[in-house]
């Protein structure tokens, strides 16, 4: 592999607040770790630290530059994924792939099974993005006013979300795409304003003026610079405007259940948090919460842009600091002993100690033939 060797960004503070205070290196590894084949060997850390201010733990070492660019350019590669789905494609946009999904998504977004039609003859994916949206959707028009409100979306996949807030409440809705395929098919489909990529090291928005709303998908967790992407959503939303993020990658998939906190770290995932640490990083940017919940598995959270900015920030209580810190220690704990046998010398040097805790606080066990099968730990959920 040819990743630009420079750009490597080292932090000596909270990527989301600033704060200094924090516990470093809760986990050392991204998923790069558990690849046989790696861009090289800076690649696999990111030496995670847990923020003692607002509680976000976030990547003190992450790509910038060329070399974030490098990684970007490699998305299915980057974060392990083979997939041929054109919905879901980074590949750039040729003619053919343009024809093939306008052929698919002229039938529209409601094909109804009774009809016949071949799930190959269009784009089932259309009626997925907006089941999936819905639950976004409701929770907005609850909560706040949008009767012909302006609105941008970031990451859209297919417009969704949208076009339901363009035909529920005549919202003026534009969308920003990370590929040109889903840009392609929101203009096709919808007729709605797409611009496309998303910078999310140097992130920018590329239309004019102020929203009522923006919406951001999972945008917090890969944000290079969250501090400056937060400030540039700011400054676009209208006092007393609203920010709605979701599809924010939480802590829970890996303290709450055995999954490898090594494989869910995935190189685009620089930032990742609890529900508190989240309305706390937000908060220090200059967004009240007004709601947040869980929804499949992920954080979903409404928030008012604040006019008295800056102010001090919510700290984290000590309780609840102690208690991620034992927490982030079984998880790394776990990750190390789920390494795939072909890259376990990389965590050699702890595999001993992981084991002997592992076993000591019954999150391991050893099973026949000297298989180690792991466990959540019995005090999971918080």
């Amino acid at each position: 592999m040819n990743c630009p060797a420079d750009t490597i960004l080292v932090l000596d503070r909270c990527a989301a607040c600033g704060s200094r205070d924090s516990t470093p290196c809760v986990s050392r590894f991204n998923k790069f770790v558990t690849y046989e084949r790696v861009p090289d060997e800076a690649s696999m850390r990111y030496d995670y630290a847990l923020c003692h201010q607002c509680g976000v733990v976030s990547a003190r070492r992450r790509p910038s530059g060329k070399r974030y660019d490098w990684l970007f350019d490699h998305f299915e590669e980057t974060i392990g994924r083979t997939s041929e789905n054109p919905v879901l494609s980074s590949a750039p946009l040729t003619e053919a792939t343009r024809a093939q999904l306008k052929r698919l998504a002229s039938l529209g977004v409601f094909v109804s099974d009774h009809a016949g039609v071949s799930r190959k003859e269009h784009l089932p994916a259309l009626l997925v993005d907006r089941l999936a949206n819905s639950a976004h959707v409701e929770i907005i028009g609850s909560l706040i006013p949008l009767r012909g409100a302006r609105v941008l979306e970031i990451r859209s996949r297919l417009g969704g979300l949208s076009s339901a807030l363009a035909r529920l409440y005549d919202a003026d809705c534009s969308v920003m795409t990370m590929f040109e395929n889903q840009q392609y098919l929101i203009q096709e489909v919808y007729g709605m304003a797409a611009s496309c990529p998303i910078d999310f090291d140097d992130f920018s928005i590329p239309f004019d003026g102020t929203f009522d709303l923006i919406v951001g998908k999972h945008m917090f967790t890969h944000a290079v610079h969250p501090r400056e992407c937060l400030a540039t959503i700011r400054e676009r939303l209208r006092s007393g405007g609203h920010l709605y993020l979701f599809s924010e990658f939480v802590e829970a998939e890996f303290l709450d259940e055995p999954h490898s906190m090594f494989n869910t770290l995935n190189p685009f995932h620089l930032q990742t948090f609890n529900t508190p640490s989240a309305a706390r990083a937000l908060g220090a940017n200059g967004f009240s919460p007004v709601f947040c919940t869980i929804v499949d598995g992920h954080l979903a959270g409404l928030f008012r842009r604040t006019d008295d900015f800056p102010q001090a920030s919510e700290r984290m209580p000590d309780d609840e600091r102690k208690r991620r810190e034992r927490r982030y220690r079984v998880a790394a704990d776990l990750a190390v002993l789920q390494m795939p046998e072909p890259v376990r010398a990389r965590v050699a040097a702890e595999w001993d100690g992981a084991l002997e805790r592992s076993l000591a606080n019954g999150t391991a066990e050893v099973a026949s033939k000297g298989r180690i099968k792991v466990r959540a730990p019995k005090d999971a959920k918080t």
